[in-house]
């Protein structure tokens, strides 16, 4: 015990002399010390003041102070010693596991002179494996900076969590915009994984994977993060030199002026968690830039309106009738109106709407759709939960429609969030089209009111190609990721909608032949 309490000393004295020089160089003065950290006893009494001593300074140094000091004034002799008080601390406090993160990303990306870079930092699109083996690499690096620290094993539910960062990796390789990152909030659910880790986020298996991932997701994060700027700025600029107002709008209150206001080094330098309004500031100038620059709605041009046609017959909800494979949907072409004149009086026409318009019209009622499924699957009675009344029938959803219905992922992007997401669009495109049949059926005596029923489905079945593409690209990810039950209940989905949406546009069309014929 004697030998221990002089190395302990030591790297607190270290990791003190360090903390102050940071502090006094923010504060522009000398920092004064309490009488019991400067008397050297070696003994376990100095050991303990100098561990409260720090556990007070701890309360004013930064995660971005400290990442700043290394960067700029660092070296092994301070990142070491900080490593192995860090770790013994083993503190829960969220500013503590920042500050050791710091350290951890610095020693992985600052290998000791002279030696070679066994985990060598390779480019940002490297793949998991060869992430997994540098960490591996610089693990052994950790052991040897930490001496003869005895640690035990992990939990196997902490092992479990570890491997959590091979999904963030597939995210990560699919990032190709900084509002790909903020709208994932991949950020805050790495923290709350290593939060999850307990005092096991300290065990060297956990700080070796960790500073692997902040090194390729840190340099990711900034190369898309610049490239956003590096847009916005020169979106900016090219506005003014055209002759524009620094104050004109370019969508909603976003203004030219406030485009010419961002900081990136200075937004960079602060801590994640108080820059978070800032990056997401950039990420919604981001996207109006994008959004001005293309003059382009979000979604697919609608079918587009023929004239006012005369009334085929309903549409048949049973078996689709054999034929050739349906085209894309679309509304019922034109031909001469041959209802009385008193009847086609007798209904008033409107003007109609622009496509875009009807484009957020339709999509709005998914959305309404979506919602008022939400909230029946969560307040029905648990065996009624899976029958979802629709005008005069009912739907049965399946396990997996149920789950999507009644998770909750506000504002999350990643897998679960995107299953659940396609999940709850698709039974809403079946829903839409039940409903919009439904009304068509009820109409089709009309000589013009059937109409915008039609050009409704013929929204839905021309955009439901895109919500396939987007269910086959996450079937495939499951089964990549070993969830073949996940992948079959989506196709399941995909394939009832698919089937439905393939009767009505069959329906469609062979009512459109039989008036035009």
């Amino acid at each position: 015990m004697g030998q221990e309490f002089p190395r302990e000393i030591a790297d607190l004295q270290a990791v003190q002399a360090f903390y102050r020089t940071v502090l006094e160089s923010h504060l522009g003065h000398s920092v004064p010390q309490p009488e019991a950290v400067t008397v050297s006893s070696g003994t376990a009494g100095q050991a303990e003041a100098l561990r409260n001593w720090l556990d007070l300074l701890d309360m004013a140094i930064t995660p971005p102070m400290l990442r700043e000091a290394l960067k700029h004034a660092g070296g092994l002799e301070q990142a070491h010693p900080l490593l192995r008080y860090f770790v013994a601390k083993a503190s829960s406090r969220a500013g503590d596991r920042d500050k050791a993160d710091c350290v951890i990303t610095y020693l992985f990306r600052t290998p000791p002179a002279g030696t070679a870079n066994s985990w060598q930092r390779s480019d940002t699109d490297i793949t998991y494996y060869h992430l997994s083996q540098a960490a591996l690499a610089f693990e052994a690096e950790l052991y040897r900076a930490l001496g003869d620290v005895t640690m035990e094993s992990m939990a196997e539910a902490q092992v479990q969590l570890l491997r959590e960062f091979e999904y963030f990796h597939q995210e990560l390789e699919e990032f190709r915009h900084f509002d790909q990152i903020t709208d994932s909030g991949i950020v805050q659910r790495v923290r709350e994984l290593k939060h999850s880790l307990g005092k096991s986020f300290y065990h060297p298996d956990s700080l070796a994977m960790m500073a692997a991932w902040n090194d390729v997701f840190g340099r990711k994060f900034d190369e898309l993060f610049h490239d956003a700027a590096r847009q916005i700025k020169t979106f900016a600029e090219n506005v003014k030199r055209d002759g524009g107002s620094i104050m004109s709008r370019v969508e909603g209150d976003i203004t030219v002026k406030q485009l010419t206001e961002i900081e990136t080094q200075q937004i960079l330098a602060d801590e994640y968690r108080n820059a978070q309004d800032r990056f997401r500031k950039v990420s919604q100038f981001k996207k109006a830039v994008d959004h001005k620059k293309s003059g382009r709605s979000s979604y697919p041009p609608a079918p587009a309106r023929p004239l006012p046609a005369p009334a085929p017959g309903p549409i048949s909800l049973g078996t689709p009738p054999s034929a050739p494979p349906p085209q894309p949907a679309a509304s019922v072409p034109p031909s001469a109106p041959s209802r009385s004149q008193a009847r086609a009086e007798a209904e008033v026409l409107a003007v109609p709407p622009s496509p875009a318009v009807q484009n957020a019209v339709q999509e709005g009622k998914l959305h309404s759709t979506r919602e008022t499924i939400k909230q029946y699957v969560r307040g029905a009675d648990a065996k009624m939960a899976a029958l979802v009344p629709v005008k005069h029938t009912r739907i049965n959803l399946s396990p997996a429609e149920v789950d999507a219905f009644k998770a909750d992922y506000p504002g999350e992007k990643s897998f679960r969030a995107d299953y659940a997401g396609i999940l709850m669009i698709l039974v809403s495109y079946q829903v839409r089209m039940l409903i919009e049949v439904d009304e068509y059926n009820q109409k089709c005596g009309s000589a013009y009111l059937w109409k915008p029923h039609a050009d409704a489905l013929g929204y839905l079945l021309s955009t439901f190609e895109r919500v396939t593409l987007e269910a086959e690209q996450i079937k495939t990810l499951a089964q990549q990721r070993g969830l073949q039950e996940k992948a079959n209940a989506l196709g399941a989905t995909v394939e009832r909608v698919r089937k439905y949406a393939q009767t009505v546009s069959q329906t469609l069309q062979a009512a459109d032949q039989s008036f035009i014929g």
